[in-house]
């Protein structure tokens, strides 16, 4: 692999805080199939832009660190988590209610801007008694930034970076969010998300699929992602405790 393209690639603003073992990946699998360098910097932005840059701006997570404060305003920076905020109380009722035992450890995957839902998730369910947080991305600024947002919560600082494709997450958790990434990472590789998902140490798991697309248009994902989700979970090894249609959001709660 040619190091050049990876110091291209972070003189990007919207890439350079990437988590450099995802970058070395994503470099050396884009660069074998291309022999301009010009070509496998467009081909591994174009990955990144998949991944991550679809979700937010150049400046999204330079203005979370003005707006620590302000949750509400701060996951309206994330095309993701602002797409939830019409019915977010909902969601994280019925995840809670699912599971009606006390919560104190959350495992976050790919959580993007999600961990500053903690004012919602704790409206939705007041008695919720959260002592650890684990938020996992990609973006080294943004996991500094969570961090900082933890201790005002007075939360032990637990917001760290992982390439999902080579890293499994290895931390014990009541429950672990999965917020509209598995089609990311299967897009990545196939079956990784169910490898990761059988993997993981935690009694619980909440899964949510997109229902429409970034555009807003509904192309019949929420049946598909349904049926791809239930086809290939191990029934063997998990329940469907619950199953709910939000307006643009699908989610699963499910238990071991």
């Amino acid at each position: 692999m040619n190091i050049n393209i990876i110091t291209e690639i972070k003189k990007s603003k919207k890439y350079s805080s990437v988590y450099q073992p995802l970058l070395e990946r994503v470099c050396a699998e884009e660069s074998v199939k291309y022999k301009k360098d010009k070509e496998k910097i467009k081909a591994v932005k174009n990955r990144l832009h998949e991944i991550y840059g679809a979700f937010i701006t150049e400046n999204s997570v330079k203005s979370t660190e003005y707006l620590i404060n302000e949750p509400e305003n701060i996951l309206k920076l994330n095309i993701s988590s602002n797409e939830r905020l019409s019915f977010i109380i909902k969601f994280y009722k019925f995840i809670f209610d699912m599971i009606g035992e006390e919560i104190n450890i959350i495992l976050d995957i790919g959580c993007g801007f999600n961990p500053f839902s903690l004012p919602f998730m704790l409206e939705a369910k007041p008695e919720l008694k959260i002592k650890s947080y684990y938020a996992l991305d990609i973006d080294l600024n943004l996991a500094d930034i969570i961090n900082k947002y933890f201790v005002l919560r007075g939360l032990p600082e637990y917001a760290g970076c992982i390439d999902l494709i080579a890293e499994t997450p290895p931390q014990k958790a009541d429950i672990a969010f999965l917020f509209k990434i598995i089609p990311t990472i299967e897009t990545c590789k196939k079956g990784r998300g169910f490898e990761i998902i059988n993997n993981l140490d935690a009694k619980y798991i909440a899964v949510s699929f997109p229902t429409k697309t970034l555009c807003g248009k509904n192309k019949g994902m929420a049946d598909n992602y349904a049926a791809f989700f239930e086809k290939s979970l191990d029934c063997d090894k998990f329940k469907i405790i619950g199953k709910n249609y939000f307006e643009n959001e699908l989610v699963y709660v499910i238990a071991k």
